[in-house]
């Protein structure tokens, strides 16, 4: 670090940061008066028809194209003649913008590729405002500073919040006004978010209002996102945030210190963080920080609650089936997240030349996805721009993004839009729009700043649809009319979402070595050099050994090294034959085929595991152990084998207290797993991967555990015995494909929907690998596969193809 950079970081650890916020306030005021500033001035005028222009013209960027309803109609001629778009000039710079949704899957998980740093935005924030947020940080740094705080959203701590937030949203509900117009976004939505925000970080309830207010001036210069804040008012609201972020944190580390008890909130979770303890002593980034939890709790939920009460109002019908059915809440949430797309898109940054849907893009190009775009592609998404409550691929949508950078408190948003519409429809018959909302200036939040609307009350005479109601409906029979009149092409066919394409390619041996007596690892590196696909904790590979053999692995490897991947593999005398020719046969330098990875193992965020392994099950178990400590969690392991020379990787966890080494040949008797399992714990998760006679001592065990508590993973399959009710012979039909078959006794569902010809894809046909899952729509499966966890089974919304069976006479799948 340079003398200079080491001045300034001393400095601002010393100052406040809120006099260094106003220090820069007054150079940046001073400047202005002196030389002017380089803020992008937005005029409001007419937005032309997107067929006038020339592709080169367009420009999405305009933060008037929300606002005037013109998105859909530029955003749907780019996904078709230009779905990745160079704008050299608008007033943000030069940027491409990318539309399709696969094409902005692609690169929201390529970080390595795409950066998020050092902006999220299409432009540039007021300098001294362009604060550090982990959002736009990429791994390592992004993954431990979100770590220190996600657990605030793990699963136990939203079951508890239930009962909060619904308690919470019956009191701003049970407070409306009825039959009288008033805003639904200062009554109900930017309250029930205020009031959700101040309750994870603790802040002062009287005040949470502010929380809302000094995000909103933040985050909404012209020069960021073409929004209306006054330069001057975002730095006070900064400065004043500032003040009360710092003073919140250093009073909750004097209550610590003077021996209270740690509460769950956000900046206690950042001071209890190793990657973020000393977080205040960096302040900008502290502040950074807090206010992307703040925006992303706002933005998103907000909006939501405003943009899908606004669809059930443009599609009524779609109001009478939900409030018909509420058990359509569920689904219908997930529709009004595609719908709405709080947050229009993610910039990023492009890190080498690359080429993208046949367009080169150098390195140093800003790269906009648009999830607002990817959200409507007809590509994906049957007749887009409607709102169909239980739309059934809807919670595929990128509302929430996907990958390293996919939104955190995504399933909190979830769980308040959930709530807030069961106590909505246990108390109202309606709740009508009465006019256009007005809309927030911003390219970048696709926000509402007031929609006024009227209640009416359970069992109270229900109101003719007003003039809003009747408007839309009116434009959209005269949509219907002028598509009726004009041959429109076949729509396109929507991508099923239920499957991952996994990649094959060619590896090579570069290292083989002992890991222990029994077992060889070996290190896989492609032969061009080029980085391997990325994986996570629990993935395995699918080694082609032979033209007639394939054996899945762990990688138990380094996740962030894509330069190699790692598999041990135990020599199995009784085994098939694989674990043989892999000792036998793969010599350093032998190359081979690869399919993957695939990851139906993965690690769940939890606060505390447990993990179990048995023998070679040591393999995923090693690397999800070095995740749960990056991520700050709690953790302990029994590892049990044999002998401990037959016992991979025990080095590495040798005087290591957490860690319970149990080998037979000394003990002389098998673990108490009896002890060990037999108190259920809630914040717990439990992961088991070894022998069979182990796997299916854990699951007995483990029976009482909360569902969704265990998690396995098989590498043979499980005995299963037919159920009772099971059928010899069911119909499966096939909705995207439009096949039905009848699968007769002996033969899989997988069998006979590929022989129909329907597109499907397989691998271990034992049910042991996971490729082969589907999307069950209707009927019950009969679960016969190793890979489900009794609450997924007990769901009943996806099923293997290659060993499950039907207990109905019927299977309706997405496929």
């Amino acid at each position: 670090m340079r003398v200079l950079d080491q001045v300034i970081t001393k400095a601002q650890a010393v100052v406040p940061m809120q006099r260094q916020i106003q220090a820069l306030h007054l150079f940046q005021h001073t400047k202005s008066r002196l030389i002017g500033d380089d803020q992008p001035r937005f005029t409001e005028s007419a937005i032309p028809d997107v067929d006038d222009l020339d592709l080169t013209d367009i420009d999405v960027s305009d933060p008037f194209l929300w606002r005037q309803g013109q998105w859909e109609a530029y955003f749907r001629r780019l996904r078709d003649e230009a779905p990745v778009h160079y704008r050299g000039d608008s007033k943000f710079g030069p940027f491409w913008s990318v539309t399709r949704y696969d094409d902005i899957v692609t690169v929201d998980k390529d970080f390595e590729t795409f950066s998020a740093e050092p902006q999220i935005i299409l432009g540039t924030p007021p300098e001294g405002l362009d604060i550090e947020m982990f959002i736009a940080m990429d791994p390592p740094r992004h993954d431990q500073q979100r770590g220190a705080v996600q657990g605030v959203v793990a699963p136990q701590n939203l079951e508890e919040m239930e009962s909060l937030i619904r308690e919470r949203v019956a009191e701003v509900l049970d407070e409306l006004p009825v039959d009288e117009p008033f805003d639904w976004v200062d009554r109900v939505s930017i309250e029930l978010t205020s009031r959700m925000l101040a309750t994870l970080l603790d802040f002062p309830y009287e005040e949470r209002r502010k929380l809302v207010e000094w995000t909103d001036l933040v985050a909404a210069s012209a020069s960021a996102t073409g929004g209306s804040t006054d330069t001057d008012a975002a730095y006070r609201a900064a400065a004043e945030a500032a003040k009360s972020f710092s003073d919140l944190w250093h009073d909750k580390a004097a209550r610590r210190n003077a021996g209270e008890k740690p509460g769950y909130d956000l900046i206690t979770l950042m001071q209890m963080s190793e990657d973020t303890k000393d977080l205040i002593e960096r302040p900008m980034e502290f502040l950074g920080n807090i206010v992307l939890l703040v925006i992303g709790g706002n933005d998103t939920t907000r909006n939501s609650m405003t943009g899908g009460l606004l669809a059930l109002n443009q599609f009524p019908e779609q109001f009478d089936r939900l409030r018909d059915d509420p058990s359509l809440v569920s689904k219908a949430v997930h529709e009004m997240l595609r719908w709405q797309t709080p947050l229009a898109y993610m910039r990023r940054i492009a890190t080498r030349d690359t080429v993208l849907n046949g367009q080169f893009i150098r390195k140093g190009d800003k790269v906009v996805m648009w999830y607002a775009s990817a959200n409507r592609d007809e590509r994906t998404f049957a007749d887009p721009d409607s709102f169909i409550v239980d739309r059934r691929n809807a919670r595929h949508h990128l509302a929430f993004g996907i990958g390293t950078h996919r939104c955190m408190g995504s399933r909190l948003a979830e769980l308040q839009l959930r709530i807030l519409w069961e106590e909505l429809l246990e108390r109202f018959d309606d709740i009508e729009v009465l006019a256009e909302p007005e809309r927030v200036q911003s390219n970048f939040v696709r926000g509402y700043s007031s929609m006024m609307v009227q209640l009416t009350p359970k069992g109270a005479q229900r109101r003719q649809h007003g003039t809003y109601r009747a408007m839309h409906q009116e434009r959209r029979r005269g949509e219907q009319a002028r598509a009726a009149e004009t041959p429109a092409p076949a729509p396109a066919r929507p991508q099923r979402k239920g499957r991952v394409e996994r990649t094959v390619l060619d590896v090579q041996v570069s290292r083989r070595r002992d890991a222990a007596d029994g077992v060889v690892e070996l290190t896989l590196t492609a032969p061009s050099g080029e980085p391997l696909p990325q994986w996570a904790p629990g993935a395995h590979a699918e080694l082609h050994l032979r033209s007639d053999m394939t054996r899945h692995y762990s990688l138990c490897g380094d996740p962030a090294d894509r330069s190699s991947w790692t598999v041990a593999v135990l020599r199995e005398p009784d085994g098939r034959g694989g674990s043989a020719f892999v000792h036998d046969e793969l010599t350093e330098g032998t190359t081979l085929r690869v399919t993957g990875p695939d990851n139906h193992f993965a690690l769940v965020d939890s606060p505390r595991y447990l993990f179990i392994a048995g023998g070679i099950g040591i393999t995923p178990i090693r690397t999800m152990i070095a995740a749960a400590e990056a991520h700050g969690a709690k953790w302990e392991m029994v590892y049990v084998g044999k002998s401990r020379s037959t016992m991979a990787f025990l080095d590495e966890f040798e005087g290591d207290d957490r860690v319970t080494v149990w080998a037979r040949d000394e003990r002389g008797t098998r673990f108490d797993l009896d002890t060990l399992l037999a108190d259920p714990r809630p914040d717990t998760l439990v992961y088991c991967c070894g022998p069979d006679v182990l796997l299916d001592a854990v699951e007995e065990r483990c029976a009482v555990w909360p569902a969704e508590s265990l998690h396995l993973e098989r590498f043979a399959p499980k005995a299963i015995d037919a159920p009772e009710g099971a059928l010899d012979s069911f119909e499966v039909e096939c909705v995207d494909s439009g096949v039905t078959v009848t699968v007769p006794a002996g033969t899989s569902m997988f069998e006979a929907v590929a022989d129909a010809g329907v597109d499907v894809m397989g691998s271990c046909m034992e049910g042991i690998c996971g490729t082969c899952q589907a999307e069950v729509l209707d009927g019950t499966p009969d679960h016969r596969d190793s890979v489900l966890t009794r609450a997924e089974r007990d769901r009943g919304d996806s099923v293997m193809l290659c060993v499950s069976r039907s207990l109905s006479s019927k299977l309706v799948l997405d496929l």
